[in-house]
C-alpha cells in the first residue's frame, strides 16, 4: 500500500484547495517558520481518526477551519481527503484504490467519508485497525514529539513494541473477549439468583394450584343455584319497577299540568310587568320632554324680556341721536364755508408774495458790489426774520388749536342733568333685585326638594328593582328547597321503610321500637360492639309479652324474628370495675333512656371493650361464662378461648341504618327550618314591594306637584331678572355716556390749558425775534448804503411782511380744515352710529320670539293632559300585577305540591331503578357476562350473542325449598377455604417452566465462561510471544543503528518483568561512544534526538508501515549527525515512503520531491513543487 495524495481545503491555513502527491521515496516538505508546513502532518493524523485536539495543536473543532485573514473570509468548513494506493490488499476492502476523507463545519459536525460515502467513525476505526494505521504510535512523529519515545515510563514504551509486533488487534480481541466474559459471570449470578427466588414458590405454587382447582369447582356449584336464584328474584324486580314507572307517569302528567298553568301564569304575569315598565318608560319620557319644553320656554321669555328691554333702549338711543345730526351738518357748513373764506384770504396772500418776488428779481438784477457787513447784516435780518416768521406760523397753529379745542369743549358739555334719573334707576334696582332674590330662592327651595324627591324616586327604584330581583331569586330558592325537602323526605322515608321492614305491628301493639335505633354507641366502638351482638343490635324491643305473641303470628313462616320484651328482663348485677389492660364495659359507654337502662346493663354489660387482641385474649381467660372480650376492629374472644374475626361483618349495616337515618332526619329537619324562613322572607319581600311601588306613586305625585310650583316661580323669577336686566341695562347706558363726557370734557380742558400756555410762549418767543429783527434792521439802515440797497431792503421787507402774511393765511386753512375734518369726522360716527341702531332695531324678533313662548305653553299644556290617562292606565296594570301575583303565590304551592309528590315517585322510581341495577350488578359480580331480559321501556346493558361467553339468565316463576340452604353452604365452602389465588394453576406451569430454562441456561453459560477463558489465555501466549520476539528483533536493529548514528557506543533494551510477558515494560539503556553508561536523563538535546531516532527506526525495520511521516526530527541535530540520519533515511525509503518535513538541507538533499510552504499576504499559505533530480538535468540539458 503506498500514499498517492492528500487534498487540503479549509484546512487550518490550507484556505484553497492544494493537492499534495506523494511518490515512491522521500518527499520533503520545507518553508520558513508559521508557513504551515506541520499543518500537512496534522492533516494526516486528523484525516486517520485522531480525537485529541492537543495533539492537532488545537483546542476544538473549529480551529480545524481557515481562521480567515486581510482581505479573505474565513472558511465555512475544512476538509482533507487521503487517497491510498491499495493494489497489494494492504486494506481489507475491494478496492485498489481507497479515499479516507473528513470534514468539520463551523457548528461543530464531523463527517467522515471512505470513497465517497458518508460512514461512521466506528467503521473507519475499525477498517484502518486491521491494517495497523488506527493506533501507530509511530508512523506520524509531530513536531517535536520524537523525545517522547525517550520520556514515556517503561510500562507506557510498551506500546510501541506491541504496534512493531501487530498485536493491537489481539489485545483489542482480548479486552473484548475479557468485556463478554463479565457480562457471562454477571449473567450466571443473575440466574443463580433468580433461581434462589422461584425454586422455593414452586411448593407453595403448586398447593395454590390445588386450591384454585377446589375453588372452581365449588364456584360452578355454586353459580348453577345463583342463576336459578337470581332468574326469580330478576323476574320479580322487573315488575316492581313496572307498576313504579306508571306511578310515576301518572304524577307527572298532573305536575306537568299544574306546572303549565303556573308558567302561563308567569308569562302573564311578565307581560303585565312588561307594560308597567312600559307605561313607566312612556311617563318618564313624557315628564322629560315636559321638561325639556319648560326649559325651552324659560329660556325664550328670558330672550323675550331681553329683546324687550334692548328695542326699548334702541328707541330711546335713536331719539337721542336724531337731534344730534341736523346740528353737526350745520358745523359742518359753517366750517366749509370759513375754509372758504381762509382759502380765498390765503391766495390773495400768495399773489401778492409772487409779486413782490417777481420785483426783488428785477431789482436785484441791476444791484452789485455789496460790502461784507452789509451782507453780514443782510443774512442776520433774513435768520431773524426767518426764525420770526416761523415762530408766527407756530403762534398760529397755536391759535388755530386752541379755537378748535375750544369747539370740541363746547361740544362735549352735557346737555341736562341725570342724577335724578339715576336714583330713580338704583331705587328701582334694589327692588327689582330683592324681587328676584326672593324668587331664586323660591325655586331653589322647590328645586332642592324635587332632586330630593328625584332621589328619593331613584333609591325606591333601585330598592324595588333588588325586591324584584331578590324576591325572583328567592322564590328559585324557595323552589329549590322544596325539591330538596322533597327529596330529603323520601329519603327520610325509604331509610325508615328500611329500618321498620321487619316491624310489621299491629295497632295498638306494645312496640318501643328496634334496639339500633333506641341506644346511642361511641363511634370508636361501634365496629367491636357490633362484632360482639351481631343481629341481636336488630332485635325488636317489646313493651310486653302479649306484644310479643302478636308479633310472631304477624310475621311470615320464613321471616326471622329478633325481639325483647322489657319486662321479662330481669335485673342484672352491678358491673364489676374493668380489669387492668381494658378500656371499659359495653354497659358503660352506651347511652340510652332511663326506662331502657336494665335492658342495656343486661344486653352490653358481658362486653369488655379492650385495644388490642392480643389483649382480649390474655383478659377474656379471666371473664365468667358468656363474658366476651371485643378488641377496636372486630376481634371477638369469647370467656373460654373462643375467638372469632369478621373483618367483614354484614350486621354492621344495622348501626349504619341508623346513623343515616339520623342524619338523614336532621338534615331534613334543618332544610324545612330554612324552607320555612325562606318562605316568610319570600312573603316579607312581597310586601315590600307592594310598599315600595306605594311610597314609589305617592313620590311621583309630589315631584309632579313641586314641577308645577317650579314652573310658577321659574316664571315669576324670569320675569324679575328681566325687569332688573333692563334697568340695569339703562342705569348703565347713562353711567357710560356720563363718564364718557365727564372724561372727554377734563381731557379737553387739559389740552386747552396745555394749549395757552404754549401760545403764550409762542408770544413771548414771536415778541423777543421782532425786537432782535428791529435791531439787526436799525444796525443795516445805519450803515452808509447806497440808494439801491436801500430800496432792495424795501423789497425784501415787503416780501418777508407777504411771506409772513401767507403763513399766516396758511396757518389759519390748516385750522379750519382741521376743524372742518373733525365735524365731519363726528358727523360720520354720529350716522353711523344711526344706522347701527336702526339695524338692531330692525333686527329684533321679538314678536317670533313671543309666538315661540306661546307654541311652547301650549306644548306643555298638551303634555299635561297626555300624562293622565297613562299614569291612570299605570295604576290599573299595577293593580293587575298586585292580583296576579297573590294568585301564582297559591299556584306555586299547589305545583310544589304536586311536583313534591312527582319527586317522591321519580325517587321511588329511581331506588327501584337503583335496586334492578343492584340487582344486575350482584347478578354480574356473581355470574360474570349474563344476558339479562328488560322490558321495551328499560335501557339496559346486554352484552354480546356470544354462546361461548354469555351466559343466559333463565325466567324462573318459583324457586325450589333448599336453594337458598345450599346457596348458604357453597358460600360457606367457599368462605372457609378463604381467599385464593386463580391465577395459581397458570402461575404454576410458568414458573416451572422458566425453571426448567434456566437450569438449562446455568449449564451453557458455564461452558460459554470455560470456553472465554480459554480464548484469553491463547490470546495472552500468542501476545506475550510475538512481543517477546519483537523486542528481541527491536534489540539487535535498536543497539546497530545507535552506533551507526552515534559513530560508535553501545544501547539495548531490557524488560522491566520478563517473567509476566503481559505487562512487562521496555527499558532502554545507553553508552555514549568514550563514556560510561549513563540515564537518558543526562543526554543533551541532540544525544536524545538520535537515540530517539534510533528507537523509531529500529521499530519502522522491524515492522515497516506503508508510509511515515518525520516532522523537523532532525532540528536538534548538527550537519555530521544530519548526514548519518540521512543516510538511515535513505535506507528505510527502499520498505515504507517517507514524508520529512525539515529546514535542514542535508536531510531535503535525499529528498525526490520537494514542496515549498509559504504564507501568503492573505494569511493562507501557497505551495511549490519540485523535482530536484528533474530540475538538475533540465538545467545540464
Amino acid at each position: 500500500m503506498r500514499l498517492k495524495q492528500i487534498a487540503l481545503q479549509g484546512y487550518k491555513t490550507f484556505a484553497s484547495k492544494t493537492t499534495f502527491s506523494f511518490e515512491e521515496g522521500i518527499t520533503a516538505i520545507v518553508g520558513p517558520n508559521g508557513s504551515g508546513k506541520s499543518n500537512i502532518a496534522d492533516a494526516l493524523r486528523w484525516v486517520l481518526g485522531e480525537q485529541s485536539y492537543s495533539t492537532l495543536r488545537g483546542k476544538r473543532s473549529t480551529d480545524m477551519i481557515f481562521a480567515g485573514g486581510l482581505n479573505r473570509p474565513r472558511a465555512g468548513m475544512a476538509q482533507a481527503i487521503l487517497t491510498l494506493d491499495n493494489s497489494d490488499n494492504w486494506l481489507p476492502i475491494d478496492y485498489t484504490e481507497v479515499e479516507i476523507g473528513r470534514r468539520v463545519y463551523r457548528s461543530g459536525e464531523n463527517e467522515y467519508i471512505l470513497n465517497g460515502q458518508k460512514v461512521r467513525l466506528r467503521d473507519l476505526q475499525e477498517l484502518l485497525a486491521t491494517s495497523g494505521l488506527a493506533e501507530r504510535t509511530y508512523t506520524i512523529i509531530g513536531q517535536g514529539l520524537i523525545d517522547q519515545a525517550l520520556s514515556l515510563r517503561a510500562e507506557e514504551r510498551r506500546a510501541l513494541f506491541e504496534e512493531a509486533a501487530g498485536i493491537s488487534h489481539y489485545k483489542a480481541r482480548r479486552a473484548q473477549t475479557l468485556r463478554r466474559l463479565e457480562e457471562t459471570h454477571h449473567n450466571l449470578e443473575r440466574i443463580h439468583d433468580i433461581l434462589s427466588e422461584i425454586n422455593p414458590r414452586l411448593n407453595s405454587l403448586r398447593r395454590q394450584a390445588n386450591r384454585a382447582r377446589n375453588y372452581e369447582q365449588v364456584l360452578a356449584d355454586l353459580r348453577h343455584l345463583l342463576r336459578i336464584w337470581y332468574g326469580f328474584q330478576w323476574e320479580k324486580a322487573r315488575r316492581g319497577l313496572r307498576q313504579q314507572r306508571q306511578v310515576a307517569h301518572d304524577a307527572e302528567a298532573v305536575w306537568q299540568e299544574s306546572r303549565r298553568r303556573l308558567l302561563d301564569q308567569q308569562t302573564h304575569i311578565d307581560q303585565l310587568r312588561r307594560q308597567v315598565l312600559q307605561l313607566q318608560r312612556q311617563l318618564n319620557e313624557k315628564q322629560a320632554a315636559r321638561e325639556r319644553i319648560r326649559e325651552q320656554g324659560e329660556q325664550i321669555r328670558r330672550r323675550v324680556a331681553v329683546l324687550g328691554e334692548r328695542k326699548n333702549l334702541l328707541e330711546r338711543q335713536l331719539a337721542e341721536a336724531a337731534p344730534e345730526l341736523p346740528r353737526l351738518q350745520q358745523q359742518q357748513a359753517e366750517a366749509q364755508a370759513a375754509l372758504t373764506e381762509a382759502l380765498a384770504g390765503l391766495e390773495t396772500a400768495q399773489a401778492s408774495l409772487a409779486e413782490q418776488e417777481q420785483a426783488l428779481l428785477t431789482f436785484a438784477a441791476g444791484y452789485a458790489g455789496q460790502q461784507q457787513e452789509i451782507d453780514h447784516w443782510t443774512q442776520q435780518v433774513q435768520q431773524l426774520n426767518s426764525q420770526f416768521r416761523a415762530a408766527q406760523n407756530r403762534l398760529a397753529q397755536a391759535e388755530g388749536q386752541l379755537s378748535q379745542l375750544q369747539e370740541r369743549q363746547r361740544e362735549a358739555s352735557p346737555g341736562r342733568d341725570h342724577t335724578d334719573e339715576l336714583a330713580q334707576l338704583n331705587q328701582q334696582i334694589t327692588r327689582l333685585s330683592a324681587a328676584a332674590d326672593n324668587a331664586q330662592a323660591r325655586v331653589d327651595d322647590l328645586r332642592r326638594q324635587r332632586q330630593e324627591l328625584r332621589r328619593d324616586q331613584e333609591q325606591h327604584n333601585r330598592q324595588l328593582k333588588a325586591l324584584r330581583q331578590s324576591q325572583g331569586d328567592n322564590s328559585r330558592q324557595l323552589n329549590q328547597m322544596n325539591k330538596e325537602v322533597a327529596a330529603l323526605e323520601a329519603r327520610r322515608d325509604l331509610l325508615d321503610q328500611m329500618r321498620h321492614k321487619e316491624m310489621p305491628a299491629r295497632p295498638g301493639t306494645a312496640l318501643i321500637g328496634r334496639l339500633a335505633g333506641l341506644v346511642t354507641i361511641p363511634a370508636m366502638y361501634r365496629a367491636a360492639i357490633e362484632a360482639a351482638l351481631g343481629a341481636r343490635l336488630g332485635a325488636l324491643v317489646l313493651g310486653d309479652e302479649a306484644a310479643l305473641w302478636q308479633m310472631v303470628q304477624a310475621r311470615p313462616g320464613q321471616q326471622a324474628l329478633v325481639a325483647l320484651v322489657q319486662n321479662s328482663i330481669p335485673t342484672p348485677p352491678p358491673l364489676p370495675p374493668p380489669p387492668a389492660g381494658a378500656i371499659d364495659w359495653a354497659a358503660n359507654v352506651v347511652t340510652a333512656a332511663a326506662d331502657l337502662q336494665p335492658l342495656v346493663r343486661w344486653l352490653f354489660g358481658p362486653i369488655l371493650l379492650v385495644d388490642q387482641p392480643r389483649t382480649a385474649y390474655q383478659l377474656a381467660q379471666t371473664l365468667p361464662a358468656g363474658g366476651i372480650a371485643a378488641a377496636h376492629d372486630g376481634f371477638l374472644v369469647h370467656a373460654g378461648g373462643l375467638v372469632e374475626y369478621n373483618p367483614e361483618n354484614p350486621q354492621r349495616s344495622i348501626l349504619a341504618r341508623e346513623e343515616a337515618w339520623r342524619q338523614a332526619q336532621q338534615a331534613l329537619d334543618s332544610h324545612k327550618a330554612a324552607q320555612a324562613q325562606a318562605q316568610a322572607e319570600a312573603d316579607a319581600q312581597q310586601q315590600a314591594v307592594r310598599e315600595q311601588q306605594t311610597a314609589l306613586d305617592r313620590l311621583s305625585q309630589e315631584e309632579s306637584r313641586l314641577g308645577r310650583l317650579e314652573q310658577e316661580a321659574s316664571q315669576r323669577l324670569a320675569n324679575a331678572q328681566r325687569d332688573l336686566d333692563r334697568t340695569r341695562q339703562q342705569q348703565g347706558f347713562i353711567e357710560r355716556q356720563q363718564s364718557a363726557r365727564a372724561g372727554e370734557q377734563a381731557r379737553l380742558a387739559a389740552r386747552v390749558e396745555e394749549t395757552q400756555t404754549t401760545l403764550a410762549q409762542h408770544q413771548e418767543q414771536v415778541a423777543h425775534l421782532e425786537a432782535a429783527a428791529g435791531h439787526a434792521q436799525a444796525r443795516l439802515a445805519a450803515l452808509p448804503v447806497a440808494e439801491m440797497a436801500q430800496q432792495q431792503q424795501n423789497w425784501q421787507q415787503k416780501i418777508d411782511t407777504a411771506r409772513t402774511i401767507v403763513s399766516g393765511r396758511e396757518a389759519v386753512v390748516e385750522s379750519r380744515r382741521a376743524t372742518l375734518n373733525q365735524i365731519e369726522g363726528q358727523l360720520n360716527r354720529q350716522r353711523a352710529r344711526l344706522q347701527d341702531l336702526q339695524r338692531q332695531y330692525a333686527q329684533l324678533n321679538l314678536s317670533q320670539e313671543q309666538g315661540e313662548a306661546q307654541r311652547l305653553q301650549a306644548s306643555l299644556e298638551q303634555l299635561d293632559q297626555e300624562q293622565i290617562p297613562i299614569q291612570q292606565r299605570l295604576s290599573d296594570q299595577l293593580d293587575a300585577l298586585a292580583r296576579a301575583e297573590d294568585e301564582t303565590t297559591g299556584l306555586q304551592k299547589r305545583t310544589h305540591d304536586q311536583e313534591t309528590h312527582y319527586t317522591q315517585a321519580k325517587i321511588a322510581l329511581s331506588q327501584q331503578e337503583n335496586h334492578l341495577d343492584g340487582l344486575a350488578e350482584r347478578i354480574r359480580a356473581d355470574l360474570g357476562l349474563v344476558a339479562l331480559r328488560y322490558d321495551e321501556d328499560q335501557l339496559g346493558q346486554t352484552p354480546l350473542p356470544i354462546a361461548e361467553v354469555v351466559d343466559q339468565l333463565p325466567e324462573v316463576n318459583e324457586l325450589p325449598d333448599d336453594i337458598e340452604d345450599s346457596i348458604q353452604r357453597f358460600r360457606g365452602q367457599l368462605h372457609r377455604m378463604g381467599a385464593i389465588n386463580p391465577e395459581a394453576p397458570a402461575e404454576y406451569e410458568e414458573t416451572l417452566e422458566r425453571s426448567e430454562f434456566l437450569t438449562r441456561q446455568v449449564d451453557d453459560l458455564q461452558k460459554t465462561e470455560a470456553q472465554l477463558r480459554t480464548v484469553i489465555a491463547d490470546l495472552d501466549q500468542l501476545t506475550s510471544q510475538a512481543f517477546a520476539q519483537t523486542v528481541e528483533q527491536v534489540n539487535g536493529i535498536f543497539d546497530d543503528m545507535f552506533s551507526r548514528l552515534f559513530g560508535g557506543g553501545s544501547a539495548r533494551l531490557v524488560l522491566t518483568d520478563p517473567d509476566d510477558l503481559t505487562i512487562s515494560g521496555v527499558d532502554i539503556i545507553a553508552q555514549l561512544p568514550r563514556r560510561r553508561q549513563q540515564g537518558l536523563g543526562l543526554l543533551s538535546g541532540g544525544e536524545r534526538s538520535l537515540t530517539a531516532a534510533a528507537l523509531i527506526f529500529a521499530l519502522l525495520k522491524v515492522n515497516p508501515p506503508p508510509f511515515c511521516v518525520l516532522d523537523e526530527v532532525d532540528a536538534m541535530l548538527d550537519e555530521a549527525n544530519v548526514t548519518r540520519f540521512r543516510d538511515v533515511l535513505l535506507e528505510l525509503r527502499e520498505r515504507s515512503q517517507v514524508i520529512v518535513i525539515t529546514h535542514n538541507r542535508g536531510t531535503v538533499q535525499a529528498a525526490q520531491t520537494v514542496y515549498g510552504i509559504s504564507m501568503g499576504s492573505d494569511s493562507a499559505s501557497q505551495v511549490i513543487s519540485i523535482k530536484p533530480e528533474e530540475y538538475v538535468n533540465e538545467h545540464n540539458r
